[in-house]
């Protein structure tokens, strides 16, 4: 009887030291995708350096944020469907994607794919905007009159 106890005692303590180990791995794992998915939300990559491939997607009205990463993964302007969900959700155009036909290019970043899709308007080769009719927006800047600082000097 007195074996059997140690025994027991013994497999209990493999169990939970077993299941202690499981938990800290799991813990690691998912702990690195987490900090890899909150890095790369904010500090955001193009799929390739240098002028890229361009891509003509079509963003129909009602489509969602995963369908658009759908089709922006499926031509292959990104790279993670669910690091673009979360990149669309987090940023200043969540909800703001027009329909209409983009031309997107795997060297823009997710944030830069979002604001032409946000501004409903397709950016040609020589960077100025052209609308959905076709037509050329004009992009005028405005500078705001900076108010002059005078420095006073003392003698001294």
């Amino acid at each position: 009887m007195n074996v059997r106890k140690l025994v027991l005692g013994l497999l209990d303590a493999a169990v939970k030291i077993a299941f202690v180990i499981i938990v800290i791995m799991l813990i690691s794992r998912y702990s690195k995708l987490a900090y890899e998915y909150g890095y790369h939300i904010f500090n955001q990559v193009p799929v390739s350096s240098g002028t890229g491939r361009t891509v003509t997607v079509t963003i129909a009205s009602g489509d969602s944020a995963n369908t658009i990463a759908d089709k922006l993964a499926s031509v292959g302007l990104i790279t993670d469907k669910n690091l673009f969900k979360l990149q669309e959700k987090f940023s200043d155009y969540h909800g703001l994607e027009a329909p209409g036909t983009y031309e997107l290019s795997t060297s823009m970043t997710p944030e830069e794919m979002l604001q032409i899709m946000a501004a409903g308007a397709t950016t040609n080769s020589e960077g100025s905007s052209q609308s959905e009719s076709g037509t050329e927006d004009s992009v005028e800047e405005t500078v705001e009159p900076q108010p002059e600082v005078q420095e006073e000097t003392n003698g001294g």
